[in-house]
């Protein structure tokens, strides 16, 4: 990857973690109904972005297992500070943050130091 400014990787990776901010509420209220699978909003880094990802709430769990993953709608990749780690086609992608940008990630995490 190019050389990215500290800037642009850091305004990405609080983004993204604005969105799993949200989602993790997301997440409170699907279980609280007992549901399988909801739909969370796209944690890519746009800040206009409004779409939606469906997963089961075993998909959400398993990409909030690390701090520096998100799941974005395919075509969502900002492919200078995030690298694809795995996906679903045509639902989702897996996308981990790379270099400062994943350090920012992860220290943002809600889950850092929490047991859930």
């Amino acid at each position: 990857m190019d050389e990215v400014p500290r800037s642009e990787q850091e305004r990405a990776a609080l983004n993204q973690s604005l969105f799993r901010d949200v989602n993790e509420r997301v997440e409170d209220i699907a279980q609280s109904f007992g549901s399988a699978s909801t739909d969370f909003a796209c944690e890519c880094d746009a800040e206009t972005c409004l779409e939606h990802v469906r997963l089961t709430l075993a998909e959400y769990e398993a990409v909030r297992a690390a701090p520096a993953r998100f799941f974005v709608k395919p075509g969502h990749v900002h492919e200078s500070v995030e690298r694809v780690v795995t996906s679903d086609p045509g639902r989702y992608e897996v996308v981990e943050k790379v270099d400062h940008a994943g350090r920012v990630a992860a220290q943002d995490d809600p889950r850092a130091g929490a047991a859930r």
